[in-house]
């Protein structure tokens, strides 16, 4: 068994390819076509997401529980896709921004390890459970 440190490059989905992913996990419980108004707003969506799998399935699965255009249309409105650089970080703080505050409280418990760190999920749990965030 080799253990390689070659890094493969992936291009990004295509436009089509892109918006089928979307739509599959936004409109999970429901038919696209009978929701027109959000299936436009979902293609604006989707392009700005730039091909980017983690961007398109992250958003996708934050729009799932909102049903209402305006909602869509917030989201496709936010000046966080003008941030420099604009690549998978949108995106993401779309979604983060989307949790409610207990969730940010833990989830920004990962911003104290340094980036690519293989943390255990022990070990989150446990600092969680230290600073009262999660009942014992």
């Amino acid at each position: 068994l080799m253990m390689g440190n070659e890094q493969i490059r992936m291009g990004n989905l295509s436009t089509e390819a892109s918006w089928s992913l979307f739509q599959r996990h936004a409109f999970e419980n429901m038919d696209p076509m009978g929701h027109p108004e959000l299936e436009e707003v979902g293609r604006q969506i989707a392009a700005k997401c730039k091909g980017l799998p983690l961007a398109l399935k992250t958003l996708a699965g934050m729009l799932r529980s909102k049903s209402e255009v305006e909602e869509w249309k917030r989201i496709l409105r936010s000046e966080i896709w003008e941030l420099p650089h604009n690549d998978i970080l949108p995106a993401l703080m779309l979604s983060y921004n989307d949790l409610p505050a207990h969730l940010k409280r833990c989830f920004s418990f990962c911003a104290i390890f340094p980036k690519d760190y293989p943390f255990r999920k022990e070990q989150v749990i446990h600092l969680w459970i230290a600073n009262g965030l999660v009942p014992v």
